[in-house]
C-alpha cells in the first residue's frame, strides 16, 4: 500500500511545480491590514523591536520563494534550544535598499544581534545551513537583482549575539543546501540559467574558514535551452551520494531531468543526464517529475514514451508508459525500476507487472467512454483484450448505471473506479486481485 500512496507523486501535472514557482507577493506597507497580526508573547515583542529598529514607515518583506516565506522567521542558529528571529524590511523613503534584522532573546526581552543593509528592494529566498561544521547555522540569504533571472547569494554566521557576515557574492537562479560531498558540513549549491551575461550552470560552494568566504569548490554545465527550473529536490542518489535532481521546462513546454551530484573519486561535479550534442532521454511532453516512488529512500527520475500502437489508431489515444529509473553514483549507470501506464484525463495509473515484457500489451484511453483498455500487442497490431477500467460519476455507480460485469476498485464521494477482467487465455492475462494491487489514482498521491 506504501508504494501505492507514492508512486503517483510525480505524475500530479501541476501541483508539483508549484515548489519552485514562488509567488508574486505584493509589498507591505506599515498601514496595511496585510502585516503579522499583532500578537502577544515573544512575537508582539519582536514586532516591536523591528519598529523599534525601523522608526520610520517601513514596508516587511516576505522571501519570494524557498521554504521560509514568513515575515518573522524564527530558527535555533546556535544549537541552544532557543529560537532567534530573522526579518526583513524596506525604509519607505528609502526603495533601493534591504534591512535583514537578526534578534535574540536574552531571557528577558529580545534585543537586536544586527541590522544589515544590503542595497536590493527584495530578498529571493532564506536558508540554513551548517557551512562550518560547527553544529550550528549559518543563514544563507538570496537577494533578488534587476536582472529577473539573477539573484546574489550572501551568507551570515551567528555567535554568541553577534552576527559576522560570511563572504559569498555568488549569482544565481535557485541554491539549495545539503552535504553534498558527504564531509559532515553543508555545502550550497547554486543553479544558474543561461543568459546574455551567465552560463547555466551548477555550482557547489563550500565554505574557507581561513579566508572566511564561500568559494566554488566544483563546477558543472546545465542545459541552456532550460528557460525555468520547475521542480528541484536535494536527494540521495544509489546508497552513498546525494545530489540535486532537476526537472526544468524548455520554451516547448517540455521537461527534462539533469542530476547534479559530487563524484568522490574525481572531485569533480557531475550532471550525466546532460550531454551537449545529444538529446535528454528524459525529455518528455507531460509533466512528471522526478519522485521516491517505492519509498526506499533514493530518488527516481521518469522517462516517458507512448505504449505501441499501429498507424491506425491515433497517437493521442495511447496511453503514455512511465518508466522510473535509478541513477549509480558510482559508474552512473541507469537502471530501470518499474513501468506504469496513465491516463492522465481520468488521474489514475496503473503499474505494469513485471510479468509484461517490453512492448508486449498496450492501453488505448477513450475520452468518450472514460475508459483505459488494455490489450496484448502482437508486434505490429493490437491482440486479444486484456481488462478495462472505467471511471464512473458517483451517482451513476450507486444507481447502477452501466456498471454491470464491472467490479469496484476505488470509490469516494466524486467518483468510482471499476474494472472488467477479460480473463482471456493470454500470457499476459491479470487476476482481478493483481489489477487491484496495480491501481492508483492521484488522490491518494502522499503530497
Amino acid at each position: 500500500m506504501k508504494i501505492k500512496k507514492l508512486l503517483l507523486f510525480a505524475a500530479v501535472c501541476v501541483i508539483s511545480a508549484v515548489i519552485l514557482s514562488g509567488c508574486n507577493i505584493t509589498d507591505f506597507g506599515i498601514d496595511s491590514l496585510l502585516r503579522p497580526p499583532k500578537t502577544m508573547g515573544d512575537e508582539a515583542e519582536i514586532e516591536q523591536l523591528i519598529a523599534d529598529t525601523a522608526k520610520k514607515g517601513y514596508t516587511l518583506k516576505y522571501p519570494k520563494s524557498g521554504s521560509y516565506r514568513s515575515a518573522i522567521i524564527m530558527k535555533d542558529l546556535d544549537g541552544d534550544n532557543s529560537e532567534e528571529a530573522l526579518a526583513f524590511y524596506r525604509e519607505n523613503d528609502d526603495v533601493a535598499r534591504l534591512h535583514m534584522l537578526v534578534m535574540y532573546n536574552s531571557g528577558s526581552e529580545w534585543k537586536l544581534a544586527s541590522d544589515s543593509v544590503t542595497e536590493t528592494t527584495d530578498v529571493d529566498r532564506v536558508d540554513f545551513a551548517d557551512v562550518s561544521g560547527s553544529g550550528t547555522l549559518e543563514i544563507a540569504v538570496g537577494y533578488s537583482t534587476y536582472n529577473q533571472n539573477t539573484n546574489l547569494l550572501s551568507c551570515y554566521s551567528y555567535l554568541d549575539g553577534e552576527i559576522s557576515q560570511i563572504k559569498a557574492g555568488q549569482q544565481y537562479y535557485e541554491f539549495y543546501c545539503g552535504d553534498f560531498n558527504l564531509d559532515g558540513k553543508d555545502e550550497l549549491m547554486a543553479l544558474s540559467l543561461y543568459s546574455s551575461e551567465n552560463e547555466a550552470n551548477a555550482s557547489m560552494l563550500e565554505y574557507d574558514p581561513e579566508k572566511n568566504i564561500m568559494y566554488s569548490k566544483a563546477s558543472v554545465a546545465m542545459d541552456p535551452n532550460v528557460i525555468r527550473y520547475k521542480n528541484v529536490s536535494v536527494a540521495r542518489i544509489g546508497s552513498d551520494a546525494q545530489g540535486v535532481f532537476v526537472d526544468g521546462e524548455l520554451a516547448t513546454g517540455e521537461i527534462l531531468t539533469q542530476i547534479v551530484y559530487y563524484n568522490f573519486e574525481l572531485s569533480i561535479l557531475r550532471n550525466p543526464l546532460y550531454k551537449e550534442k545529444s538529446e535528454n532521454v528524459t525529455k518528455r511532453s507531460s509533466n512528471v517529475v522526478c519522485a521516491d516512488v517505492d519509498g526506499d529512500g533514493v530518488f527516481d527520475f521518469p522517462t516517458v514514451e507512448k505504449l505501441p500502437y499501429s498507424d491506425n489508431e491515433p497517437a493521442e489515444t495511447v496511453a503514455d508508459k512511465i518508466t522510473w529509473n535509478t541513477l549509480s553514483g558510482d559508474n552512473e549507470s541507469i537502471t530501470q525500476k518499474l513501468n506504469m501506464a496513465v491516463n492522465y484525463n481520468l488521474a489514475f495509473t496503473f503499474k505494469m507487472p513485471d510479468t509484461w515484457l517490453e512492448d508486449t500489451v498496450t492501453a488505448i484511453n477513450s475520452v468518450k467512454e472514460n475508459t483505459m483498455t488494455f490489450y496484448e500487442w502482437n508486434k505490429s497490431s493490437v491482440g486479444e483484450k486484456l481488462f478495462e477500467i472505467k471511471a464512473f460519476n458517483i451517482s451513476d455507480w450507486e444507481n447502477g448505471k452501466g456498471t454491470d460485469d464491472y467490479t469496484i476498485i476505488y470509490k469516494d464521494s466524486t467518483g468510482a473506479y471499476a474494472f472488467v477482467n477479460y480473463n482471456a487465455g493470454s500470457n499476459y492475462s491479470l487476476s482481478d486481485d493483481e489489477i487491484k494491487k496495480s491501481f492508483a489514482v492521484l488522490t491518494e498521491t502522499a503530497l
